[in-house]
């Protein structure tokens, strides 16, 4: 398995909507995409993406809470990622 650090900054509340809702709605596309593709080569839906796809959703919203109380209260962020990678069987 190999940890790796995506960000690891400060930001303003502007910034890190700019961030964090990017990535979050391009792993939405994504797996719409996803869908879509199940739907056209298979005529059915793809559970697990249509599941990360209400995931992702739930995060945008708490995202949406946080910034906004950070904007509200002239506050930073301070924001770390990680993403972790490894083999599958």
């Amino acid at each position: 398995m190999k940890k790796i650090n995506l960000m690891n900054g400060e930001f303003n509340s502007i910034e890190a909507r700019e961030i964090l809702l990017d990535m979050c709605n391009k792993n939405i596309n994504f797996n719409k995409v996803q869908n879509f593709s199940s739907q056209i080569r298979f005529g059915e839906d793809d559970e697990k993406a249509l599941n990360r796809i209400n995931q992702l959703k739930e995060s945008v919203s708490s995202i949406t809470e946080i910034l906004e109380e950070a904007k509200a209260h002239n506050k930073k962020l301070k924001i770390k990622s990680f993403i972790e990678i490894e083999y599958e069987d």
